[in-house]
């Protein structure tokens, strides 16, 4: 500085720039985003891997379910069908419990049946098994030595209403029973125009000492359609075949 006497000079010490913080760098960030990308292709890759292998595996165990099955039957098997009328198990699920078999005998009638409504009605299989007396809690203690298993298969040509779970046998010794509806297979009630169902119809008899004593069963059950048509008479029902057992 001058003022008419000595000039004195400061010198001042230049501070040197100070570095960026490595995460304001661009390059830092690039890095990040391409490894990011890289971890989340092999976590996807992974994952998708193990979801194809549970599926590959589930669908070649399905596969080979459904050979099994079409193999035993001859044909794909309705959903609400057991297949117990054809079963060599030596139980039979009666009443949420298990009735033993001693003896059985097993037929297959081959009857049929279109004449009211178009409906086709098969009965193809009758199983009918001589069982360790049964003590029904669920029914006044009932003691059960036979059992009776209808197998039905049926076709609609209309919407229907169709009750064979509600029936009722008559068997060739002179026994009359109710169809046991709870054990028997959910086929029935209403079936759609084109739809075919199947399944189990299965009565208890009280009395059995060799299957192959019954000669021929008797079934009744109902059956009707809805209609607007009061002069129609045939919207109503009630089926009575006998079925021979050869």
């Amino acid at each position: 500085m001058l003022w008419g006497g000595t000039i004195t000079r400061t010198s001042r010490r230049q501070k040197k720039p100070s570095a960026k913080p490595i995460y304001k760098e661009w390059w830092f960030w690039l890095i990040w985003a391409v490894a990011l990308c890289f971890i989340i292709v092999i976590i996807t890759g992974a994952v998708q891997g193990d979801d194809s292998s549970s599926h590959t595996a589930s669908s070649a165990a399905s596969g080979k379910v459904s050979k099994a099955s079409a193999s035993r039957t001859g044909k794909a098997k309705d959903a609400s069908d057991t297949g117990v009328a054809k079963s060599k198990a030596k139980t039979i699920p009666i009443d949420n419990e298990d009735a033993e078999v001693v003896s059985e005998a097993n037929f297959n009638p081959n009857f049929t049946d279109s004449a009211w409504a178009g409906t086709g009605v098969k009965i193809d299989r009758i199983r009918i098994a001589k069982i360790k007396p049964f003590k029904d809690t669920e029914e006044k203690n009932t003691v059960y030595n036979g059992i009776v298993l209808v197998h039905f298969s049926v076709t609609a040509q209309r919407d229907i209403n169709f009750y064979p779970t509600q029936g009722t046998l008559v068997t060739s010794d002179g026994q009359q029973v109710e169809a046991n509806m709870y054990s028997s297979d959910s086929f029935d009630g209403e079936i759609a125009k084109g739809a075919t169902k199947s399944g189990n119809v299965l009565f208890a008899l009280t009395k059995l000492d060799n299957p192959k004593d019954l000669k021929t069963l008797r079934l009744k059950w109902d059956a009707n359609y809805d209609t607007d048509n009061y002069d129609d008479d045939n919207s109503s029902h009630t089926y009575d075949v006998t079925v021979n057992l050869n």
